[in-house]
């Protein structure tokens, strides 16, 4: 499997768009043509195209990885569980009550690196 970043991508898009190229962008920025070419079709990440499926919006998550990274700035590591509850009563307030998946916490640290290392111990 191919390792690159989304700004691999872009830097990619960005030498295509200066009149690199598209095969010499992608291989310069260890990306795949195939994904290059897609983007250029208008295809989104994969990020972007779930988007929709999160139950958090993408600004939400993000002020929940700053809070995070604020907690472990003052030597405390928030657990997995109490960010879920942080989650939920979020979603709460918006009107959805519906519980978040079991492994919502595992995921959330999977979309956030900077985060992944900052939780404290897993309780369920």
């Amino acid at each position: 499997m191919a390792t690159y970043t989304e700004d691999d991508v872009q830097n990619a898009l960005i030498d295509h768009e200066n009149g690199i190229a598209k095969a010499t962008a992608a291989t310069r920025h260890s990306v795949p043509r195939s994904t290059l070419r897609g983007r250029l079709s208008g295809a989104q990440s994969r990020r972007d195209a779930h988007d929709s499926e999160q139950r958090l919006s993408a600004v939400q998550e993000e002020r929940l990885e700053h809070w995070i990274l604020r907690q472990e700035a003052l030597s405390y590591a928030p657990t997995h569980a109490q960010v879920r509850a942080i989650a939920s009563g979020v979603l709460r307030q918006e009107g959805d009550h519906r519980p978040l998946g079991k492994k919502w916490s595992i995921s959330f640290a999977r979309r956030h690196p900077a985060v992944k290392t900052k939780l404290g111990r897993r309780t369920n």
